[in-house]
C-alpha cells in the first residue's frame, strides 16, 4: 500500500469541499498539524496537482488536481469500511485485476483501486469495457460480504443504487437503471458494473465504470456522461466520495429487503 503524510489528509479534509476556507489559527488547533509543518505540507500538495489560496491568516483549496489523487478521495469520506484505502493507478490492465491481487494477498474489505485508464477493462458477459483516461471513474472495490452467495447479486443492485444517487447530485433529471447491471441518463448507457468473486469464495470484486466527462461512441448502444447533464464542472472526485458513501450506506446500514425495493423503483420498464 501506498505511504502518504497523515497530516497531508488532516489539511484537506478541513479544506475540503472547495471553496472552504480554513483561518490558520483554527488549522492548528484542530489539527495535529503545526505552523512549521504547514509550508511544506502546501508544497507536497502542489506537487499533486492541488492549487492553495493563502493569506496571512486564511487558507482554502482553489483548485484540485486533474487527475485522480487518494488523498483529495480521502480528505472526503467519512466512511467506516468503504474505502479505508484507497490507490490510484495511472493506467492498469483492470482495477478488478489489482483488486483480485489484492484480496489474494489478504487485503482487509473496503479497499478502492481507480485507474486512470485501462488497458483491458472489461463488462458483463466478457464484454470489453472502454475506460479512457480522464474521462470516467474506472475502480473496484474489495468486499467480504457475510451476505450467502446466493444472494450476492445484491451487491450490483446496491452499487447501481449508490451510483444513482451520486449522480443525481450533479443532474436535474433521474437516473434510472437497465437490469442486470446498467444505469441511464437521458436514454444512454451511463455506467456499468461487474461482480466478479475469488476461486475459494472469501471475497468478491465489486467493478464500477461510470463516464463523467465523456462517453465511448459504441454501435448500436447510446451512451452518456454525467457533464452532458449537468450545468457545471464535475468533480471526480467528489463524485466518487458521493458514490462510496453511498454505497457503504446501502451496504452496511440498509436492510436487503429495502435495498431490493429501492431497486425496483429505479428499474426502467421494458417499452
Amino acid at each position: 500500500m501506498q505511504l502518504r503524510n497523515p497530516k497531508e489528509i488532516e489539511l484537506l479534509r478541513l479544506l475540503w469541499p472547495i471553496g472552504s476556507e480554513a483561518v490558520l489559527t483554527d488549522v492548528f488547533v484542530r489539527t495535529t498539524i503545526r505552523s512549521g509543518d504547514l509550508p511544506l505540507l502546501v508544497e507536497s500538495l502542489e506537487q499533486c496537482g492541488f492549487i492553495f489560496n493563502r493569506t496571512e491568516k486564511t487558507i482554502s483549496i482553489a483548485q484540485e488536481p486533474e487527475l485522480l489523487v487518494p488523498e483529495a478521495i480521502l480528505a472526503g469520506l467519512r466512511t467506516t469500511t468503504i474505502g479505508r484505502d484507497v490507490l490510484v493507478f495511472r493506467e492498469t490492465s483492470s482495477t478488478n485485476d489489482r483488486i483480485r491481487q489484492a484480496g489474494v494477498s489478504g487485503a482487509a474489505e473496503g479497499l478502492v483501486i481507480f485507474a486512470e485508464s485501462q488497458t483491458s477493462g472489461r463488462g458483463s458477459y466478457g464484454r470489453r469495457w472502454l475506460s479512457g483516461p480522464r474521462s470516467g471513474l474506472w475502480f473496484s472495490i474489495l468486499l467480504r460480504t457475510q451476505i450467502s452467495p446466493a444472494r450476492w447479486p445484491i451487491l450490483v443492485q446496491m452499487a447501481a443504487m449508490a451510483g444513482a444517487d451520486a449522480v443525481e447530485k450533479w443532474v436535474n433529471q433521474p437516473v434510472r437503471i437497465k437490469r442486470p447491471n446498467d444505469l441511464v441518463l437521458g436514454g444512454g448507457k451511463l455506467a456499468g458494473f461487474l461482480l466478479e468473486t475469488s476461486n475459494s469464495l472469501d471475497f468478491q470484486i465489486l467493478g464500477i465504470g461510470l463516464n463523467v466527462q465523456s462517453a465511448p461512441e459504441i454501435a448500436g448502444c447510446p451512451t452518456s456522461a454525467v457533464e452532458q447533464f449537468s450545468e457545471k464542472k464535475v468533480s471526480r472526485a467528489a463524485l466518487a466520495i458521493d458514490f462510496l458513501t453511498r454505497f457503504e450506506e446501502w451496504y452496511l446500514r440498509t436492510p436487503l429487503s429495502e435495498v431490493s425495493l429501492a431497486f425496483e423503483r429505479r428499474v426502467l420498464l421494458p417499452c
